[in-house]
């Protein structure tokens, strides 16, 4: 193990397992590595240089990609269209990725619900698309994600739940892969303003999504966060060292400090004041052994105190300097057994290796190195100080600019300084080298009234060389890359220094630590997924069963008791329910779920056989899957026979919506049997299929929580923006997902006009199946749960949130308890009591228990996904969720049925850019209220290096604002912008 070497790798996503031959596979032919633990990767290795060898080909074996949507403006309206070009390029050449062909952008609203997902076709490693934003969504700070799959193999970690939600899945590799989240995903935030009350006013206002809890801003002394980064990684003892801080207030908003830092006795050995962005650094000179230093400092008028990282007693630290043409990285060590290990210090550019050093120490436990700063690559350079065991010493981060992308790519010609209403615009684009190759360049056109300064602005360069390296948010990049001068110099090394986490894993690539890849490039449209086998437990609703009837172990049960009478039933619920003044009662009471009963009946049978019908179980011999896909009046049958349980295939090349079915039979059963499946019980949604067949659903489900900077405006005055639920400006308002940290400060009637989401039941149906939570038969006891779950989380709390069902408007639960309203059930006993089936003449809730009757699911609640662990969700402020069953109107209904069957989404379809042609004179009345004038997605130029675009203006007299971003077929970054 951990030998480089070339293998032959089809994909097989979420089990990582290697299929020797699928007729409609497809192979990808790569130079891989196969890793063994760390354990044993270590032992391989005698010398560093053999572990940077490593390195090296991993980085040019298996590169990273990286993304950028250019997009048509800086904010928009409810009601616009969002227009987007997307740029993947490859780690190791920046160049367009010729790896991935498939791109996923996601929309997601404020809070973090996702509102569409687009597969977007990328022959050349460009793709371009557009979102609407309907009517039907709320103003408010919207994020643009965009990701291949090929991505999603690095900087995995596991999303923050609680173990108990993992019982709601039938595996556990099944919650696993549900709480699987990512370091980093490309983002783009943008403002999203109130429809204009009148066509073409442009008014910004925002009116958020309505909550039903409000608070109260917290008084008193802030609450702040100091964090400290020693350069290299760790303050060491009998070392002089430098340490890095960032001061910012709990919401994230950057404040200027003076440290004081002390020692153990109170004497001060350092003194720094933040220098950009809350950040600054100080040195602490011959650290002695058991030290103990503290930083102190006043803000606002109240005394903070913070401890610094206890220093190791043993390591090494490290410092980098830039210094005119050389890069000068000095080494101490202390407490290092003798001899002295032998160390190798590697530079990397893009997870690619471009410099390694063998580090012998002296006597004294120091080193120093000279690195010609020529031999780095402009961007971000990371240097590791390692041993021949794989332990790393010291890690720093570097930027280093040769400025050969200070030349412009591009430039502009032929733009006025304003253009009268319907005025001929015509401009004139000119490479400055064309002789490279023809490049990919979208340009954006559009009205500068409207533009809207925000801290997101980051461009292709700033994106590749910089933002995408470091986790988080770089709020206005475009900073450091202004000018070349001292402060800028230092703040960009500042930034630097405060980045505790690495895009490029060392230990990843030596082998040290194990990496199993779970995506291959997508080349094509395919599927994947996995059969099951599942028994019908069923029983008749209104007996009881005994909880020693039921063994597990043989998957038999015995039969049941069915001597005791019902206790209750749910149309005591409605009932109750139909009393307004007892529902509004009950939601603001206060009482937790835990004395729920329609609630605690929803948890404990979940995994119950006797309520979801069945059991699952992992196949005893492989199988057929028969897809079928249908498309209009097209239709494809395939088949393929499963490895391991587990099935890959190529699709049909499809664009826009289709729909698969997906049943499996055994192996002997053949085209034949599944034709005479469909003639019975083909669309009774309560048959049981032969097996249980579920897709793997790949896409990251969990948004990022917003910085301080990702909705915070760029301008002083708030006047213009409509405050409500009583902040005193817009600020606060926009802000409350962070800064509002208090208690309770009231309680709101339940606005129904604006759900946080509105989805699909049939789509919600098949994502509960899929994520492991239900064998693929709807069940009306547990499918509340499973939604829930399914698109709120748990909230990364141990305790249950309230969770209510309407029909159609009505409550059919209350958060008060009312006893003998729901069937009771014994957790510990032996009976458990199954809510009695009503059919349509006995109650007129019976609708609402088939899928085939249910349109839409509208879910309300006040939880934001992206403020998961926020300290207002604390307590009874915990959010209660709602979900509102809807039915067709006019008694209609969906076919439903037996199999697996999807609607799924082929490559998105973007209709072209309209613009208008006022060649002929328009008529006095005409108005054109466009902000963005035009879009083009794919300039193209002559063999010159020419392009001439033509459009006309709006309205009104107009200041054009001109965006233009690209690439070269060399890699180079293109961008023009107004400001040049």
């Amino acid at each position: 193990m951990g030998d480089f070497i070339t293998i032959f790798v089809l994909i097989k996503p979420k089990r990582n397992v290697m299929k020797r031959n699928i007729a409609l596979g497809i192979a990808f032919c790569s130079s891989l590595f196969v890793w063994g633990q760390g354990e044993n990767a270590a032992q391989t290795s005698a010398t560093p240089e053999a572990l940077s060898q490593k390195v090296e080909k991993f980085g040019t074996a298996i590169p990273q990609e990286k993304v950028f949507l250019h997009i048509d403006n800086t904010c928009y309206f409810v009601g616009d269209t969002i227009w987007y070009k997307a740029y993947v390029t490859r780690s190791d050449r920046q160049t367009l990725t010729d790896l991935s062909k498939i791109l996923y952008v996601e929309l997601l609203t404020p809070d973090g619900y996702l509102v569409e997902r687009q597969q977007v076709e990328m022959p050349d490693g460009t793709g371009h698309g557009a979102f609407t934003l309907t009517d039907s969504l709320y103003a408010g700070y919207y994020e643009l994600r965009a990701y291949t799959r090929w991505m999603l193999n690095f900087g995995q970690y596991e999303h923050p739940h609680s173990k108990w939600t993992e019982l709601m899945f039938y595996f556990k590799s099944m919650a696993k892969d549900f709480f699987r989240d990512y370091d980093k995903i490309y983002s783009r935030v943008f403002p999203v303003f109130d429809h204009p009350k009148t066509p073409g006013d442009y008014t910004k206002d925002m009116t958020l999504r309505p909550m039903r809890r409000y608070f109260k801003s917290e008084k008193g002394k802030p609450k702040l966060d100091l964090r400290f980064y020693p350069e290299g990684g760790d303050i060491v003892e009998g070392t002089t060292g430098r340490v890095a801080f960032e001061a910012n207030t709990e919401e994230g908003k950057h404040i200027d400090i003076e440290l004081s830092v002390q020692d153990k006795n109170g004497k001060e050995i350092a003194r720094a004041k933040s220098m950009n962005r809350g950040r600054g650094i100080f040195t602490l000179p011959d650290i002695p052994a058991g030290e103990k230093y503290k930083a102190v400092f006043r803000y606002e008028g109240y005394d903070y105190m913070y401890a610094l990282p206890e220093p190791a007693k043993e390591g090494c630290a490290m410092a980098v300097v830039q210094k005119g043409e050389v890069v000068n990285a000095s080494i101490q060590s202390s407490g290092l057994q003798n001899p002295k290990p032998a160390m190798g210090l590697q530079i990397m550019h893009n997870g690619v290796s471009k410099a390694y050093y063998d580090i012998k120490l002296d006597d004294s436990g120091k080193a120093t190195v000279e690195i010609p700063s020529d031999q780095l690559p402009t961007g971000v350079n990371q240097f590791t100080l390692f041993d021949g065991k794989g332990r790393v010493y010291a890690d720093r981060l570097i930027f280093v600019n040769h400025h050969e992308y200070d030349t412009p790519q591009l430039t502009v010609d032929g733009v006025k300084a304003q253009y009268e209403p319907f005025e001929p615009i015509s401009l004139q684009l000119q490479l400055t080298n064309p002789t490279t190759g023809t490049p990919n360049v979208s340009l954006a056109i559009r009205d500068h009234a409207t533009d809207e300064l925000t801290y997101d602005n980051g461009n292709i360069l700033t994106e590749m060389l910089l933002g995408s390296e470091l986790k988080g948010f770089v709020e206005n990049p475009d900073y450091y890359f202004e000018a070349d001068d001292s402060i800028r110099r230092q703040a960009l090394d500042l930034l630097m220094m405060v980045q505790g986490w690495r895009r490029y894993s060392w230990k990843t690539m030596s082998g040290i630590e194990p990496m199993a890849l779970q995506h291959m490039p997508e080349q094509l449209q395919t599927i994947s997924g996995c059969v099951n086998r599942i028994e019908d437990f069923r029983l008749a609703y209104g007996t009881y069963v005994k909880e020693e009837n039921w063994l597990p172990e043989t998957g038999t049960m015995r039969a049941p008791d069915t001597s005791v009478e019902r206790d209750g039933t749910i149309e005591d619920i409605m009932e109750a329910a139909d009393n307004q003044n007892q529902e509004n009662k009950g939601l603001e009471s206060g009482n937790t779920s835990n004395h729920n009963p329609m609630t605690q009946m929803f948890q404990d049978n979940q995994r119950d056989p006797f309520t979801t019908g069945s059991i699952m179980s992992n196949l005893k011999e492989e199988v057929n899957v028969w897809p079928t896909f249908i498309q209009g009046n097209q239709t494809m049958d395939l088949m393929q026979t499963t490895e391991n349980g587990m099935f890959y295939m190529k699709t049909p090349l499809l664009y826009d919506k289709y729909i698969l079915f997906l049943p499996a039979a055994d192996k002997d059963k053949g085209e034949d049997y599944i034709k005479e499946k469909r003639k019975k019980d083909f669309t009774n949604e309560e048959a049981y299929p032969d097996y249980f067949v579920k897709l793997n659903r790949f896409n990251p489900l969990f948004p990022k929580p917003y910085s301080y900077y990702h909705d915070a405006p760029r301008y002083d005055a708030d006047e213009r923006f409509e405050s409500q639920g009583g902040q005193t400006s817009f600020t606060d308002r926009q802000l409350a997902t962070i800064t509002v940290r208090t208690k309770r400060g009231g309680l709101r009637k339940l606005d129904l006009s604006k759900p946080a989401l509105v989805v699909d039941a049939y789509d919600a149906f098949n994502l509960t199946a899929d994520y492991g939570m239900s064998t693929g038969t709807h069940n009306w006891v547990t499918f509340p749960q499973q939604v829930a779950l399914t698109y709120i989380g748990d909230m990364g709390m141990d305790r249950d949130y309230f969770l209510q069902v309407r029909y159609d408007g009505k409550p059919i639960n209350l958060k008060h308890t009312r006893k003998n309203v729901a069937p009771q059930r014994m957790l510990n006993g032996t009976q458990i009591e199954i809510p009695p089936v009503i059919t349509a003449g006995e109650g007129k809730m019976e609708a609402y228990r088939h899928l085939r009757n249910l349109d839409k699911l509208y879910i309300y609640t006040d939880y934001a996904p992206r403020e998961q662990g926020s300290p207002k969700y604390q307590g009874d402020n915990q959010p209660d969720v709602i979900i509102d069953y809807r039915l067709f109107p006019n008694d209609g209904y969906q076919p439903t049925y037996r199999d697996r069957r999807y609607v799924l989404d082929g490559y998105a379809v973007c209709e072209d850019f309209y613009s208008p042609d006022y060649s002929q004179k328009p008529l006095p009345d005409t108005k054109d209220y466009r902000r963005t004038l035009y879009w083009m997605p794919n300039v193209k130029f002559d063999s010159e290096g020419k392009a001439t675009v033509n459009l006309y203006n709006n309205s009104k007299p107009t200041v054009l604002s001109i965006q233009a971003e690209g690439i070269t077929t060399t890699g180079t970054p293109i961008v023009w912008n107004s400001k040049n």
